[in-house]
């Protein structure tokens, strides 16, 4: 393009002019505006050439060299009228083009660009592709596991949208014994270890093939493991192991004792408070078993149970092995209406003397070791029997609560008296004096001759309050009929029957962790 119509077009683009293309040759035809524009040239031109003339000689040679190589073009000395012209190059864009602006950039000329300030927001924001389709909220319902104990759930899901949905699966961070199945949707396993942990379940349904949702899974602890088991002081005056047992066989009689500590004692490091007494004479035949449960509110009560049971054992057996034992045995065998009398009153006599003797030797106790004897509190149940022939007799005595009885056959009990029970739960009656010049004292004795007795059984309530939970359930023969098949596999070796319910004694039932204590003859 001429230079002078680049300095024309120059001007007007400073000055941000619009010209119609009819102004534009009206300028290109203006002598005058022709004639200052070549003065304007011709003043720069030789401002120029003076300049260049006063630098040395060296610089003046280098520039002619460098414009040697590229000599600039001679100017026309009429160029706005070689417009027209066709040989002329700047024809090939005619001027009117100087003022018009590309397809593209018209829009943005019209539109000029909004400068922000931080947080404003455009008035004509630029159009955005449709955010993409969220995915709907899953409700998913898994039931609580407990460790180590077997668990199959159906896993449940719903969407918040309506749509149907289906778990694909489940993933744990970390295996812990649980699979899932995806044909039957369930959730099965015996859990390996308990938590609050995060689960990953993967879902599907029509909008969104690929859902997954991160839930917690509970996993209960097994109660048996949050128990402590603790040890009682060795050094304790009235020190007792936390496990006892005892075996008699004798003449077609097999007897077995066990007695356990407590997990609620066990927890806090404190004795079994439980005991028994076993007994059997070989020469006339009568067997003697006691058991006892010293009160949890008595801080001695473990050594009032070891006395009760103990004294009264002794002196029981003392009346019953020998001579004495014989001829007592003879008299029930060929007993009528009046001997019955006569024998109830020789073991209400002999109960009676036996409680007595325990009562004096635990006040013995008390006043030696400077103590109130309620501190050594405990209840006392105790059975006499012998076997002659298909035919068995027993009698019984009953203070507080547990409970004594003659199974057999199967589905039929004789529950040998009643429990005494309080205002509360664990509440009863000890032994002690008063219980014993009780007018009421001979309802606790029970004598009875029976046969197609399989089993005779006394336990204190550690025992009884979970198979039976009440007093009625002590005379339900189906709850006895299940507690006789569930001891018989451990009584079948006998050998080993009071070790074997040692270990059956550690079963576990919420609610119930009291010492355990059970005597069986069979």
């Amino acid at each position: 393009m001429p230079l002078k119509k680049k300095i024309l077009a120059l001007i007007i683009a400073e000055k941000g002019l619009t010209l119609t293309p009819e102004e534009q040759r009206s300028l290109s035809h203006d002598d005058g505006l022709d004639a200052e524009i070549n003065a304007i040239i011709e003043k720069v031109s030789v401002g120029a050439a003076e300049e260049a003339a006063s630098e040395p000689e060296s610089d003046a040679e280098e520039v002619c060299d460098t414009a040697g190589d590229n000599p600039p073009p001679e100017p026309a000395e009429n160029a706005l009228a070689e417009e027209n012209t066709d040989s002329a190059p700047w024809q090939k864009m005619p001027y009117d083009e100087l003022n018009e602006t590309a397809p593209q950039e018209a829009e943005s000329v019209s539109k000029p660009v909004e400068l922000l300030k931080p947080g404003q927001i455009p008035s004509h924001p630029a159009a955005a592709c449709p955010p993409p389709l969220k995915a709907p909220n899953a409700r998913i319902g898994i039931a609580n596991a407990r460790a180590g104990a077997p668990f199959h759930c159906t896993v449940d899901i719903a969407l918040d949208n309506d749509e149907r949905a289906e778990v694909e699966d489940i993933l744990f961070d970390a295996p812990i014994g649980l699979t899932f199945d995806r044909a039957e949707g369930t959730l099965s396993g015996t859990p390996t270890t308990s938590g609050d942990m995060e689960i990953t379940v993967k879902w599907s349904c029509p909008s969104h093939p690929d859902g997954a949702s991160r839930i917690t899974f509970i996993v209960n602890p097994d109660p048996r493991t949050l128990w402590k088991d603790i040890d009682p002081p060795e050094e304790d005056r009235y020190y007792k192991t936390n496990l006892d047992h005892k075996l008699i066989k004798h003449a077609g009689v097999t007897i077995a004792a066990a007695s356990r500590r407590g997990r609620s004692h066990a927890h806090v490091g404190s004795f079994r408070d439980d005991d028994f007494y076993i007994n059997a004479s070989e020469q006339s035949g009568w067997s003697v078993m006691l058991v006892a449960d010293g009160a949890g509110s008595a801080s001695h009560s473990r050594q009032g149970s070891r006395i009760a049971t103990e004294t009264a054992g002794n002196y029981l057996f003392d009346q019953l092995k020998g001579d004495k034992g014989l001829a007592l045995k003879t008299q029930i065998t060929q007993w009528n209406t009046d001997d019955q009398r006569q024998i109830w009153d020789y073991f209400y006599r002999q109960f009676s003397l036996a409680s007595a003797l325990a009562v004096n030797n635990i006040n013995h106790e008390a006043k030696i070791a400077g103590e109130k004897s309620k501190s050594y509190s405990t209840t006392l149940l105790a059975l006499v029997s012998f076997r002659e022939g298909d035919e068995i007799f027993a009698a019984a005595f009953w203070l507080g609560d547990g409970a004594i009885a003659a199974y057999g056959p199967a589905g039929k009990v004789r529950v040998l008296g009643m429990p005494d029970s309080g205002e509360y739960a664990g509440q009863t009656r000890f032994l002690d004096a008063e219980t014993i010049q009780d007018a009421e004292f001979s309802k606790r004795i029970i004598i009875g001759r029976w046969k197609e007795i399989s089993h005779l059984v006394l336990m204190t309530d550690g025992v009884s309050d979970p198979c039976f939970e009440t007093d009625n359930g002590l005379q339900n023969p189906q709850k006895w009929d299940a507690l006789i098949a569930e001891l018989t596999p451990h009584l079948d070796d006998a050998e080993n029957a009071a070790e074997n319910l040692v270990e059956w004694l550690n079963f576990f039932s919420p609610g119930n962790h009291d010492d355990r204590t059970i005597v069986v003859s069979w």
